[in-house]
């Protein structure tokens, strides 16, 4: 199971390239409806894999989406809201700036950065001095990376 997960993990490195690829041609919202479209159709590939072959069923599936509260559509209202958005401002980044391997670094490190902060204030998360160095060095690669030239002290 881990080969796969390694597998595509690999793969995705590769996705700032193939979005840059594509927005020779694509408008971003065009990108981000084809993009939509696609996997909404492999998703319904799936749940139709699932139902053949009686994984679950579609009375169990609307069962559950019933028994959503309204708190918990929000939340999917919500991610799907942040998903386009996200979707479509990563794409015109890569698109008029040229940066699709900043884009990807700035992504992942205000990522860890948020998720860090959401384990301190939120889950009461306590972290060694080590951690927080690594959290330092993370801040300084994101500051060094964003300059266009050297600092006059390097």
């Amino acid at each position: 199971m881990y080969d796969i997960f390694l597998g595509l993990s690999f793969l995705q490195q590769f996705r700032p390239y193939f979005r840059k690829h594509i927005s020779n041609t694509l408008d971003p919202h065009e990108y981000v409806l084809l993009n939509t479209i696609t996997i909404m159709l492999i998703i319904l590939l799936y749940v139709s894999y699932l139902f053949i072959t009686q994984k679950t069923t579609h009375i169990k599936f609307i069962s559950n989406v019933k028994s959503l509260s309204y708190i918990e559509c929000g939340c999917i209202i919500m991610l799907a809201i942040l998903t386009v958005a996200s979707g479509l401002l990563i794409f015109e980044l890569d698109k008029n700036y040229n940066t699709p391997l900043i884009n990807t670094i700035f992504l992942k490190a205000i990522s860890m950065i948020a998720l860090i902060c959401v384990g301190i204030f939120i889950f009461e998360e306590k972290y060694k001095i080590h951690q927080f160095a690594g959290i330092l060095l993370i801040l300084i690669g994101m500051y060094l990376i964003s300059q266009k030239t050297l600092p006059s002290y390097f």
